[in-house]
């Protein structure tokens, strides 16, 4: 197999930080390649073979869509190993280590399912990766299960070779396909610079260490996820009446409701019976959720404090209510089968406790977002070597395990930072222990609760009567503004716009127009934070902490502008490939609907650097 270099990069580091960037990307294909939505390792062995011995018995092989279950197994292995053909390069089915661990004079074959966000347009596709320690080298290549549908990943073989203070080049294996140019621009232009931005970072905890969708079939999840999306998302999105973005908080919740449909059929299974489960959710917000669960068949009900424009929008199937809970005797549900605590905020450390509290039946289901007490404060960390985010989680853990549920993690596919979930799977302790176990959940609450006896205004309206958990536990106002920078006033958006890029425009930085020979344009440069801050007068500053959490919020709220990251602001280039730009992605030919107006094309003194074909706003 003729092997041709198209990129070779000077990284000078060691094979160690190579090591570790080739597990990363073996672990999370899909943070390159967005065609994938979930990858499933089917086998990882040791053998005796090079990448030609494998591509030659795969490349004539027919496999058909049910042919690999993700399974690993030693029986699936060596139904895998058969099939394939490949079994005389096997030396051994033992279980291996981290990549980075593995003996340096061996070769090893990872084989994963990949199966695709988009089940219309891309086929399920194995991929075959051979990793040679000896060498300082990877070896891959993809085989698309269905034939008339485009593969998840390059369309040709490729290798990735490291020479130890030296360079990281890649080297594609030439073809005369017509997508051979398609893979050779994608692997130099996005694979190779996140491999080596991965090898430069000198963080060893960069990438999830929780595997995503670990307790639900991946395949299950992506035929009823995109069930799920063609019946509900695609109608709600055109639909949608709230200022949040539909296309992040629709799909969002799609996905949460498809994760718990397959939860529940795993539930059932596990208990010998049909009967589906009930539910409530608490803080239910947009109430999107209840609505998808109910609509699925399962009995059930949301709870917030504040009504929504779009509940107007659901059949009467949908069980929606208006209620400032207060944890208390009156908030336990024995009947329901399972709580539900999506971006629950101020209740977010009650899910696990109301659960127990409700019945020993009762389970749950937590997705944190923001951190809070059980006394409704902010949390504080205490450690300030760990993120709030991570060192919240582990607190909140702690939360569910002390409240007597054996706590299972994992890691949502959603579009949102915070996908971490805990899942109340069964309890820790027998049934007649109950007492003993609530005594300790009381002592954790007063442990974590401000010692006041004085209670807000809200608890003594909503609970006068009640046997409060928590004295000093304050809900949020039913009249609390959402903190997502539409609601302030838009001339004050837009005179802090104004500053900013004038701010930006001070110094010329002109760049080069890619589809405009002999043009420039005036890209600005890139300040700090801080700096912007100082340009604004402290009153809107204050403002703007008040309805949005603050001037980075409201930058990053206009991406389509402004490019965000480590507390620094520069234009975001329309049409270019600058870091952090997502790109529309088009399934056809058609033109894409513009519907925002292009604020270069209005503002900037060069007008829109992109020509209008290229931008994704009106001109």
């Amino acid at each position: 197999m003729n092997f041709v270099q198209i990129a070779n990069e000077s990284t000078n580091i060691s094979a160690l930080q190579f090591w570790k960037a080739i597990s990363i990307w073996m672990r999370n294909p899909h943070v390159i390649n967005r065609r994938i939505l979930i990858s499933h390792e089917l086998l990882a062995i040791e053998v005796n073979c090079n990448i030609s011995n494998i591509y030659e018995h795969i490349t004539k092989l027919h496999i058909q869509l049910g042919d690999f279950e993700c399974d690993l197994s030693m029986e699936s292995q060596r139904y895998l190993l058969e099939k394939l053909d490949i079994a005389e390069y096997c030396q051994s089915l033992e279980r291996l280590n981290q990549i980075e661990t593995l003996d340096d004079d061996k070769v090893y074959l990872y084989v994963k399912k990949l199966l695709p966000r988009n089940t219309q347009l891309f086929s399920p596709t194995l991929e075959f990766t051979l990793v040679d320690k000896r060498l300082t080298s990877v070896a891959s290549f993809h085989k698309r299960i269905v034939q008339d549908k485009q593969p998840l990943g390059p369309n040709a073989a490729y290798t990735i070779q490291h020479h130890e203070y030296g360079s990281t080049c890649i080297s594609i294996h030439r073809l005369e396909d017509r997508d051979d140019d398609k893979s050779r621009d994608w692997l130099k232009s996005k694979f190779l610079p996140r491999l080596i931005k991965w090898m430069m970072n000198e963080n060893d905890n960069v990438g999830p260490k929780i595997k995503s969708l670990s307790l639900v079939s991946a395949e299950k999840y992506t035929s009823l996820y995109n069930r799920l999306k063609e019946k509900y998302g695609t109608e709600m999105v055109k639909v949608w009446p709230e200022n949040t973005d539909p296309a992040k908080f629709v799909y969002e919740d799609v996905a949460i409701a498809t994760y718990l449909l397959l939860l529940w059929e795993k539930e059932r299974l596990e208990l010998d019976t049909q009967k589906l489960q009930s539910f409530v959710d608490l803080g239910c917000g947009n109430g999107l959720l209840v609505y998808i669960l109910s609509s699925e068949g399962h009995t059930g009900m949301g709870i917030d404090l504040r009504k929504r424009k779009i509940w107007d929008l659901f059949p009467e199937s949908t069980h929606l209510q208006v209620s400032t809970i207060v944890p208390s005797s009156d908030t336990v549900f024995p009947a329901v089968d399972w709580i539900i605590g999506n971006h629950s905020d101020e209740l977010t450390p009650w899910i696990p406790v109301i659960a127990s509290r409700s019945s020993y039946e009762c389970r749950f289901f937590l997705l944190p977002c923001c951190a809070y007490e059980f006394d409704g404060r902010k949390y504080r960390r205490c450690n300030t070597a760990e993120s709030q985010y991570s060192e919240y989680m582990s607190y909140v853990r702690s939360v569910c395990e002390g409240c007597g549920f054996l706590t299972q993690v994992d890691r949502l596919r959603i579009p949102s930072t915070k996908r971490t979930c805990f899942v109340g799977w069964r309890r820790s302790y027998a049934r007649e222990d109950s007492a003993a176990l609530d005594a300790d959940i009381k002592r954790i609450i007063n442990a974590r609760s401000a010692t006041t006896t004085t209670m807000s205004q809200a608890v003594t309206e909503v609970a006068e009567d009640n046997d409060l958990w928590s004295a000093s536990f304050k809900p949020r106002s039913s009249t609390e503004r959402t903190r997502n920078c539409t609601q302030l006033d838009k001339e004050l958006v837009l005179n802090i716009v104004n500053v900013v890029a004038a701010h930006l425009l001070r110094t010329e930085c002109r760049i080069q127009l890619e589809r405009r020979p002999g043009e420039t344009w005036n890209a600005g440069r890139q300040i700090d934070i801080g700096e912007v801050a100082k340009l604004i007068a402290p009153e809107m500053l204050q403002q703007l902490r008040n309805e949005c959490g603050g001037l980075q919020t409201l930058l990053k709220n206009h991406s389509h502008i402004f490019y965000v990251a480590q507390g620094k602001v520069q234009f975001r280039i329309p049409g270019s490939n600058v870091v952090g730009k997502k790109r529309r992605r088009r399934n056809s030919d058609a033109p894409a609907r513009k519907v925002k107006p292009c604020w270069f094309y209005k503002n900037h003194p060069d007008g829109c650097p992109a020509l209008e074909i290229d931008c994704d706003f009106q001109h």
